[in-house]
């Protein structure tokens, strides 16, 4: 299968290692973790199911069509986040089952990427979270929310019940973009620090809590929504506002590892953090390095984090000289996962990853230090085939951008299972970049993405031609074709060439196409049945009727107008290019129907227009 050049990639783990968000924790603690890039189920408008990345199952679902929040992408730098809506009388919410690993803790970490939208009243709550029936009932777990408190929007926490609940004295303001956390320690009863809030890395709140435990009650944990608020009317719990990532664990985290799950959602947001803004490599300055950051750190003996792996394919541990307040922090630039036509290379490297990382080596107010030696495991499982030899760890230890004046680190072993370590590594210093690369692209090829796909409309026919610069276990091509990006056929099937190191090129035609524009994808099948799909290509054949209808102004930024010349406008759907359908807010008046594109990422969509003279598809591009 060929690889994705998407923020994700599929790997396999090393189960001891550190794989939570920021390279904190494991599906032992990190009971759930919920971000939008990630497995997001949305059937035709709203989202039906949310996943849970966290290995434990606990996927956050709504079945019922006006109850599911939207989608939408590009929120938060990027990234997409999901919107729920401000209805009183049907609120969006997403519920996760009740299970055994959602209660009987006794410690509790949480942590929440948001933004608000105007037009709720300080007098209804917006869930974030609540595990709870209703607020006087004896199955109120845990509750996490914003509320009136004064004149101000503030964040709130509740822990078995309402009676210690501990409040933030600031406001929250609209349209802002917030990291907010909580932690609960109940092995310490009746201490102040029992229960703390923090904005952005930085305590707000805090405040003693009596029960020792996290009760092991029968209410469902609740995603958007304050579960059980009787408030009526304008006053009822709605979320109103976008949420791109929601984590918990089942302990209470101390400072270090706070700290680098707070750099890792400040980076991959576009955030600054108030306190401890500790990587500064997701700057635009720096190179915009936001991807699967990962850190280890130490403030003290008892609060010491020596081993992530995170989300990447890199796990760092086993630092030789860590003292405290010293942090080694890492991330990506989200490149290619392949060599295929990269230059800058040292002299007997014949390929190199495109996909770069960079770090910060530092202490807690940013002034660089050297936490010593480091080992450095890439997972390598899914990539084909690789000998260890062939493996050089390339460094820019001049920092002037370049690897090709540097020499390449050998040494690897193999530790099985794909896995493979450099060791005792002393290269890495504060701000410097790193990659992969190989002796030998032959037995150690390092994977590559499909690198061509072309489709183009010639006599009546379509020809298409794709190229990839390698194969694993390629099965077969199959061309599918649609005229409506919903209903998919299969038009074709090639051979593919099983396993190979070289180039390849493949063609079909399309004899048959339907009027006006088609719409072709590759779906690629490995002999195991694992199947890859392509971006989309668009594709005039002619003979269309002419939609009937225009969008003003043309590109657009934050708005546009769809206008119809032939009846009313029944639906309007968005579509990325690889085929995703995007939510956006949009209100239909008969003939005229206006589209809120403010989320919308720079870049060409393919907006479907539904009118009574039947359905019609369109490049459209927002600037």
């Amino acid at each position: 299968m060929w690889r994705s050049t998407l923020l994700c990639c599929c790997i396999s783990v090393n189960t001891l290692a550190q794989t939570g968000p920021g390279g904190v924790g494991n599906s032992t603690t990190n009971f759930l973790w919920l971000s939008a890039e990630h497995d997001v189920t949305v059937p035709s408008v709203g989202v039906s199911r949310w996943g849970d990345r966290s290995g434990n199952g606990n996927h956050a679902l709504q079945a019922t069509a006006n109850r599911q929040p939207l989608l939408t992408p590009g929120s938060f730098n990027g990234y997409p986040a999901i919107t729920f809506d401000n209805d009183p009388a049907a609120a969006d919410l997403l519920t996760i089952a009740d299970n055994a690993t959602l209660e009987g803790m006794n410690g509790l970490t949480g942590f929440a990427v948001f933004d608000l939208a105007a037009g709720t009243a300080l007098a209804a709550p917006r869930g974030i979270l609540s595990k709870r029936v209703d607020p006087g009932a004896a199955q109120n777990a845990y509750a996490w929310f914003l509320w009136q408190s004064g004149s101000n929007l503030a964040q709130h926490l509740d822990i078995v019940g309402t009676g210690n609940r501990i409040s933030s004295p600031g406001s929250h303001a609209i349209n802002t973009v917030y990291i907010n956390s909580f932690t609960y320690h109940g092995a310490t009863p009746t201490n102040s620090q029992d229960q703390v809030l923090l904005t952005g890395n930085t305590a707000v709140a805090n405040g003693a809590e009596t029960s020792t435990s996290i009760p092991n009650y029968t209410s469902n944990l609740h995603i958007g929504q304050l579960y059980g608020h009787t408030g009526a009317a304008g006053n009822t719990t709605r979320f109103n506002g976008r949420i791109a990532e929601i984590i918990l664990f089942n302990t209470t985290l101390t400072s270090v590892p706070r700290t680098i799950i707070h750099n890792y959602l400040a980076a991959k947001y576009g955030r600054t953090l108030a306190s401890l803004d500790l990587y500064i490599q997701d700057e635009e300055l720096n190179g915009n390095f936001d991807h699967d950051v990962a850190g280890i750190g130490r403030a003290s003996a008892t609060d010491l984090h020596d081993d992530a792996q995170g989300t990447g394919l890199l796990r760092i541990n086993n630092p030789s000289d860590l003292n405290n307040n010293e942090y080694l922090v890492w991330g990506h630039d989200n490149g290619i996962l392949g060599a295929w036509g990269v230059g800058d290379r040292p002299s007997g490297v014949e390929g190199r990853w495109d996909r770069t990382w960079r770090i910060n080596e530092v202490n807690a107010s940013g002034t660089a230090v050297n936490v010593g030696a480091v080992d450095m495991t890439f997972d390598l499982s899914t990539f084909g085939p690789v000998t260890a030899s062939h493996l050089r760890l390339l460094v820019d230890s001049d920092n002037d951008g370049n690897f090709a004046d540097e020499t390449p680190l050998s040494g690897a072993t193999d530790l099985g299972s794909g896995r493979y370590r450099f060791s005792g590594v002393t290269a890495l210093t504060n701000g410097v970049r790193f990659t992969l690369g190989t002796t030998d692209l032959t037995a150690t090829p390092l994977p590559v993405e499909l690198v061509v796909f072309n489709a183009e409309a010639l006599a009546g026919s379509v020809h298409l031609n794709w190229t990839t610069a390698s194969e694993q276990d390629n099965a077969y091509f199959t061309v599918e074709r649609s005229t409506d990006l919903t209903t998919w056929e299969g038009t074709i099937e090639v051979p593919g060439a099983g396993t190979s190191h070289q180039p390849l090129s493949y063609a079909a035609i399309d004899r048959t196409p339907h009027p006006g524009t088609n719409y072709y994808r590759l779906r690629q099948t490995d002999h195991n049945g694992t199947t890859s799909l392509s971006d989309l290509r668009a594709v005039d054949t002619g003979h269309a009727v002419e939609p009937g209808w225009t969008i003003q102004p043309m590109p657009f930024a934050h708005e546009a107008q769809v206008i119809s010349g032939s009846g009313p406008l029944l639906e309007i759907a968005v579509h990325t290019l690889s085929g995703q359908r995007v939510a956006l807010p949009v209100r239909i008046l008969d003939g005229l129907a206006l589209l809120d594109t403010d989320a919308l990422l720079r870049g060409t969509y393919l907006l479907s227009v539904t009118t009574s003279a039947g359905r019609s598809t369109r490049r459209v591009v927002k600037e």
